[in-house]
């Protein structure tokens, strides 16, 4: 395996990917790395060095945590080529019942992570002339799905961040986009603030979309198929707005909101869900 001035040399790309401890920021910060990529990870806490690629600690809740790792980084590698924003959490609630720290969690780390970073690398990969940002969002970000209101709206606000962005920074060399992944095989309940009780309004309903979200993802596609996705990202000089990962019926799926009347499409969508009117 190439160390890490060797991987420099060989595609001379720094690759932050934060949230790389487990699911698709880990699968993509390995496959990168093995592929020859000088890749750094971050995670909240200290990890196993058994990795293919570096750590840095980084709690994006936190403006001193980023600002602190992206200078650790810069020091080192003096530059960062490219940033992955994947740390995230998800959360499964009724809008009504759902906590307000859950809420503020979910916004604080899939919104205002996002922002966070993105400002501190920006003024590097200005100096730099170029740069590519890939925002980690979700098919949940192109349509409000039922009992994840606030994880859609924390992704739908990504998803404008990252529209508005790309007009701000192309003439300094820089590209950004959005990823969607759809269902992905991840333990992603491990890392949700969901809030089902037995006694809400919303059951059965509630306790039924966990269960159907739940089966969604033990059958979606492997989080190694979003890590080729970004590989293939990589490699293009101008990147498209967005690109979505996920199985033909999902992607199909992406295609018909924007074709069908959207009154239409809600009811599908309940359909779906088994959600009564």
């Amino acid at each position: 395996m190439p160390g890490e001035n060797e991987k420099s040399i060989m595609n001379g790309l720094v690759i932050l990917v934060t949230g790389a401890s487990s699911g698709i920021g880990h699968s993509i910060a390995s496959h990168l790395a093995l592929k020859g990529y000088l890749v750094i990870g971050t995670s909240r806490n200290s990890q196993s060095s058994r990795e293919p690629f570096s750590w840095e600690i980084l709690n994006v809740e936190s403006q001193t945590s980023v600002q602190n790792c992206i200078k650790r980084i810069i020091s080192q590698h003096k530059r960062i080529d490219v940033v992955i924003n994947n740390a995230g959490m998800g959360m499964i609630s009724s809008l009504e019942e759902a906590p307000m720290h859950s809420i503020e969690q979910v916004l604080n780390t899939n919104l205002m992570g996002v922002v966070r970073i993105t400002q501190a690398v920006l003024p590097h990969m200005r100096a730099q002339e170029n740069g590519k940002i890939i925002n980690i969002s979700s098919i949940a970000g192109l349509m409000g799905l039922p009992y994840r209101s606030i994880y859609s709206a924390s992704k739908f606000a990504v998803e404008g961040l990252t529209e508005s962005l790309r007009t701000e920074v192309r003439k300094f060399g820089i590209e950004v986009c959005t990823l969607q992944p759809g269902s992905i095989l991840t333990d992603i309940q491990a890392n949700r603030a969901s809030y089902i009780p037995a006694e809400s309004a919303y059951n059965p309903e509630l306790i039924d979309v966990e269960r159907i979200i739940n089966e969604e993802v033990s059958s979606g596609i492997p989080a190694k198929m979003v890590a080729l996705a970004v590989e293939r990202i990589l490699r293009k000089k101008r990147l498209d707005s967005k690109y979505v990962v996920a199985k033909p019926f999902q992607k199909l799926v992406t295609t018909i909101q924007r074709l069908l009347p959207s009154s239409t499409f809600e009811r599908m969508l309940m359909r779906h869900y088994d959600i009564k009117s």
